[in-house]
C-alpha cells in the first residue's frame, strides 16, 4: 500500500504508525482492522482509456462506478493513479473527470466528505508525455501525491545506472510545483520509493569502476532509460547484501546508496541503486522544510517482515517515525 503520513498530527499510536490515508485492494477485513487502528482507508480507480476521456458519457459512468467502489467498501476516498501520457483537450478533460467527481460525490450523505488523491509525476513538466492540469487538479482534490521515484526513465546524458530518486531532483521537482503552479504545499505529498533498480552493466564494468554503462534502452524522446534495470523491493536487496557480502557504498552527489553485485566470480556485473533510512530521512526532511502536506512511499510490502530481516525493517519505519 502506499501511505502518506500527515507531518505534523500522526502520532496517535506507536504501534500503528501515523498513516493518514492508504490505497488498498478492497479487503474488507482489512479496512475493517484499519479503521480500528484510526486508519482511513481508500479506493484506488484509475481513468486508463484516455481515448475516451473527453466523453462525457464515460465520465459519467466512471464517476458512478467510483462513487459505487467507495460505498461498498466502506472507504474514505479515492485515489487515482492513471499515470498516462496526454496535453491539449484531452488534458483538459482530465481536469473536467476530477472536478465532475468532487461534485458528485458532494452531493451524497455517505461521499460528501470523501477523499480524493491523484497521484502526480516527479515534476510538471511532462514527464513521461504527462501534461496534466496542474493548478486544476490541485484545486479538485485534497492532495497530490508526487511520485519522487522512477526519475531515471528519461535518460539524456550518458546510459548510466544512477539514483531512482536523487535529493536535488526532487527538491527541484517540489520547487516546480510550488513555484512554477503556485500549489499550495498542503495540497502536496512527497512519494518516496522503498525499492531500487538493479542494472546489468555493460563491456567489462567491474566493481572498481566508478560507473556501469548500462544498454540504451529509448522511453519517449530520450536514448536511455531505467528499463534497462528492473525493479527490485527493498527487502530484497537487504537480503543480498547481508548474504552475499556486499558492501553498500554512498554517492554524494545523489545523496543514495548503491552496492555493485558480482553473484559468481568473474561473471557480468550489476549495480544497484536504491533508498536505505539514511537517504530517506534526507528527503523526509524537505516535508518541514518546505511545509508540505506530508510523506507517503511506494510501497510498505517491499519490507521483508521475516525474523531475520526485522531489524533492517524496522530501521526503516524508525527513520519515517523520526522524522515527524
Amino acid at each position: 500500500p502506499k501511505i502518506p503520513a500527515d507531518a505534523a498530527k500522526n502520532r496517535r499510536n506507536a504501534g500503528y504508525f501515523e498513516v493518514r490515508r492508504n490505497a488498498w485492494n478492497e479487503d474488507k477485513a482489512l479496512l475493517c482492522h484499519a479503521h480500528s487502528k484510526g486508519v482511513k482507508v481508500v479506493v484506488k480507480h484509475n481513468f486508463d482509456d484516455v481515448v475516451r476521456l473527453c466523453d462525457p458519457s464515460v465520465r459519467r459512468d466512471w464517476i458512478q462506478v467510483t462513487y459505487s467502489k467507495i460505498v461498498q467498501n466502506y472507504a474514505d476516498g479515492v485515489n487515482i493513479d492513471t499515470e498516462k501520457p496526454m496535453n491539449g483537450a484531452t488534458s483538459h478533460c482530465l481536469a473536467l473527470l476530477v472536478q465532475e467527481l468532487r461534485r458528485e460525490l458532494e452531493l451524497h450523505a455517505l461521499t460528501k466528505n470523501a477523499q480524493i488523491t491523484f497521484d502526480v509525476p516527479w515534476a510538471p513538466r511532462g514527464v513521461d508525455g504527462r501534461y496534466y492540469p496542474w493548478r486544476e487538479l490541485a484545486a479538485a482534490v485534497d492532495f497530490l501525491f508526487v511520485m519522487s521515484y522512477d526519475m531515471r526513465s528519461q535518460i539524456y546524458d550518458a546510459c548510466l545506472a544512477g539514483a531512482n530518486s536523487p535529493l536535488a531532483l526532487v527538491k527541484q521537482g517540489l520547487r516546480e510545483f510550488l513555484l512554477g503552479y503556485e500549489i499550495d504545499p498542503a495540497k502536496l505529498v512527497l512519494g518516496v520509493p522503498w525499492y531500487g533498480y538493479k542494472y546489468p552493466c555493460q563491456h567489462a564494468t567491474t566493481a572498481a569502476s566508478s560507473s556501469c554503462q548500462i544498454q540504451a534502452v529509448p522511453f519517449f524522446d530520450a536514448p536511455c532509460s531505467d528499463a534497462a534495470g528492473s525493479q527490485v523491493d527493498y527487502g530484497d536487496i537487504r537480503r543480498l547484501i547481508r548474504t552475499q557480502g556486499l558492501v553498500e557504498q554512498w554517492d554524494a552527489v545523489s545523496e543514495s546508496p548503491f552496492v555493485w553485485d558480482s553473484p559468481v566470480e568473474g561473471s557480468q556485473h550489476f549495480q544497484i541503486w536504491f533508498d536505505s533510512p539514511r537517504s530517506l530521512a534526507i528527503k523526509y526532511r524537505l516535508v518541514r522544510e518546505l511545509q508540505l502536506r506530508g510523506v507517503g512511499m511506494w510501497n510498505a510490502d517491499t519490507l521483508d517482515y521475516s525474523e531475520g530481516a526485522l531489524n533492517d525493517t524496522r530501521l526503516m519505519w524508525n527513520a519515517l517515525q523520526g522524522a515527524f
